[in-house]
Order: structure tokens, then C-alpha cells, then sequence
């Protein structure tokens, strides 16, 4: 019987540290999706993963104090696994506001049901591109061709070798906050790989108006402006879709690995 007990408080440490990564993650961090729908998914990757993740737990603690405390820490690092798939997800929408800011159709929003705010509609666009290579288009990653999402179920089965608790303050101190900081340093990189094209035509197409319009006042450029860049940024972004889809993707590769790295040098991992 102590043994079954002990399987069961191993088990719910699982779920803890699936449901911080559920509740932060993108696509099912949404309101629209119940939080009953999210035990019932953490229960079933618990289930999947006990087998795989059990022996790497450390001993239960004694007292229910200690067990609660080990439950936090569970949470707190599926909650940072959570957090940084969705910062890939921030980058791809920051792109789109800017795209939108530079055509002049930041005044077209919609409701993000992710977020629940309302942002630009080419925002709205790179988020659904995003979500649609994170669900659906594989990439190859420690010999596996998977896509993204079943890999980020693996790199939670992957942190509970490498990270099985939440040690001290040192961890906070010295591996997340300078991962963080890296992971945000990527976020802006893919916001500029990816916009940048669009962003340096789009400057080429306002600058040649100004030009024209010193040139000849009587054009009256200023009501064209808007819709002529309009135009050119569709044009643009229809042409450079093939283009900036890979580099999307590649992202998700980048983030990956990352994570892994992150987890071999976690202070307190036991590497």
C-alpha cells in the first residue's frame, strides 16, 4: 500500500509540472479552453510519461508542507517551458504590429482569443502562421521528425532527468533569469529576420512618396499614400510568404535546442 501511495504523490508531481506548462503554453493557455480540459490532458500525459519520468524524481517529501512546496516547484517549471514556446508566439505577432504600423492598417484589429486583446490584423496573420506550423509541420530534431508541440511534450519529459526539482534561489538567480534573457534576445532576432524585408520595402515605397510629393505638391500624394502602400505591402507579403514560413519554422528548431541547453547547465540539475 505505501508503495501505490508513493506512485500516486509521484504522479501528481507530473501533473503539476504538466499543467504549469498548459496553463502558460500557447493555444491552450486560451480562455477557450476549460480548465477542466487541461487536468484531463495533464492526466493522460501523466499517465504517458510516468513510465519514462518516475525514476528521476526525487524522494517524497515527509511532510505535507514539503509536498506542496515540491508541487510549486513542479508548476514553476512548466510554467517556464510554457513561457518560452509563447515568447516565439510574442515575436511573430510583434512583427505583424510593426508590418501593420509601417502599411498603414494598424487601425484593422481583431480579437487575439489568445492574448483576449485586440491586435492588428497582420498580427492576427503571423499568429495563425505560427499556430499552424506549431500543430502541424514537423522538423527533425534528436533523430525524431515531429512537429513542434509533440516536441515540447518530449522537453518536458526531458526536464524531469535533467531538472527533477526546484532546488533553491540560485536557480531563479542564475539559470532562469539569464535564460529568459537569452530567450528574449531570440524573440527579437525572429522579429527581425522575418520582418525585415517587408519593413525595408516598405520604408523604399514611403520614402519615394515623400520624394514625389516635394517633387510635385500638385499630385496630391498624401490621400494615395496609405492605400499605394497598402498595395505594395500585400504585394510584398504575398511574394516573401514562401520565404518567411521556413524561417518561422526554423524558429521552433532554434527554441529547442536552446531549451535543451538550458536544462544541461540548470544549476542543481545533476549535470
Amino acid at each position: 500500500m505505501e508503495g501505490f501511495s508513493d506512485n500516486v504523490q509521484y504522479y501528481g508531481l507530473i501533473v503539476s509540472r504538466l499543467l504549469g506548462l498548459l496553463y502558460v503554453a500557447p493555444i491552450l493557455s486560451t480562455q477557450t479552453v476549460t480548465t477542466r480540459l487541461r487536468v484531463t490532458l495533464a492526466l493522460l500525459l501523466a499517465f504517458i510519461l510516468f513510465p519514462a519520468t518516475a525514476n528521476y524524481l526525487p524522494e517524497l517529501p515527509c511532510s505535507t508542507v514539503g509536498y506542496g512546496l515540491a508541487i510549486l516547484g513542479q508548476l514553476f517549471i512548466g510554467g517556464i517551458i510554457g513561457f518560452m514556446v509563447l515568447i516565439i508566439f510574442t515575436s511573430f505577432q510583434v512583427i505583424g504590429e510593426i508590418l501593420s504600423l509601417q502599411m498603414g492598417i494598424s487601425f484593422s484589429e481583431v480579437l487575439d482569443p489568445q492574448s483576449n486583446v485586440s491586435i492588428p490584423l497582420l498580427g492576427t496573420l503571423k499568429n495563425t502562421i505560427g499556430i499552424l506550423l506549431f500543430l502541424a509541420v514537423p522538423f527533425q530534431m534528436d533523430g525524431l521528425y515531429l512537429p513542434a508541440y509533440l516536441h515540447m511534450i518530449r522537453a518536458v519529459g526531458f526536464s524531469f532527468q535533467a531538472v527533477p526539482q526546484f532546488l533553491s534561489t540560485d536557480q531563479i538567480a542564475v539559470g532562469v533569469i539569464a535564460y529568459l534573457d537569452h530567450a528574449f534576445k531570440i524573440m527579437f532576432i525572429t522579429a527581425i529576420k522575418v520582418g525585415v524585408p517587408m519593413v525595408g520595402i516598405l520604408f523604399i515605397s514611403s520614402l519615394t512618396l515623400g520624394l514625389l510629393g516635394r517633387a510635385a505638391p500638385q499630385m496630391n500624394l498624401i490621400s494615395m499614400g496609405i492605400p499605394i502602400n497598402i498595395i505594395v505591402g500585400l504585394i510584398v507579403l504575398a511574394t516573401l510568404i514562401p520565404v518567411i514560413v521556413p524561417l518561422m519554422g526554423d524558429v521552433f528548431h532554434q527554441l529547442y535546442s536552446f531549451m535543451g541547453e538550458m536544462f544541461e547547465v540548470w544549476p542543481g540539475s545533476g549535470s
